[in-house]
């Protein structure tokens, strides 16, 4: 999937390497991401001229019992209120919320090169009707040079799951 994005870039006979933290590498000029689930598999390249920041991530829909475990590692109860004042159940919301914050991961890690927990990036609106989410990167993580702290991430939902996109 990655390669045939590098070809509707023009770009051929490049071997997209694996750096040091598991990340895809690639060519100077683009920023990209992949992502998959067992059953599916997705990747995104942009020039960095026109998209410096470029994160996707799909996952399958979170089950509640995993939900039930997980939600508190994932998001606060604020973060979570901005779906549930739209109608949005808890388990799609914690799915939406997980993927928005690991495609903001994989967005920023090429300027950031250090993981950090999700935590570090808080949703600060919602729009169901836009199917966008936004999140504020903590500032703590901001300091490693990013100059943009609030990304923009759009979300698309099917029967088996989300897939969300940061494109900034």
């Amino acid at each position: 999937m990655a390669k045939l994005c590098l070809e509707a870039l023009s770009v051929v006979d490049f071997e997209i390497g694996i750096g040091p933290h598991r990340e895809p590498l690639w060519p100077d000029k683009l920023a990209g991401a992949i992502s998959h689930t067992s059953n599916r598999g997705i990747a995104l390249v942009a020039e960095r001229t026109s998209y410096q920041f470029v994160g996707i991530d799909t996952e399958d829909w979170l089950d509640a019992e995993t939900v039930e475990q997980i939600w508190l590692d994932i998001h606060n109860e604020g973060e979570l209120t901005l779906f549930r004042e739209q109608g949005v159940s808890f388990n799609i919301a914690t799915s939406i919320i997980f993927s928005a914050k690991e495609s903001l991961f994989k967005a920023v890690f090429p300027y950031v090169g250090c993981y950090f927990g999700f935590e570090k990036a808080r949703v600060i609106s919602f729009n169901q009707s836009e199917q966008s989410v936004v999140l504020v990167l903590d500032s703590s993580i901001s300091q490693h040079g990013l100059a943009q702290r609030i990304f923009k991430s759009r979300y698309f939902m099917n029967e088996s799951g989300v897939t969300t996109v940061i494109l900034s």
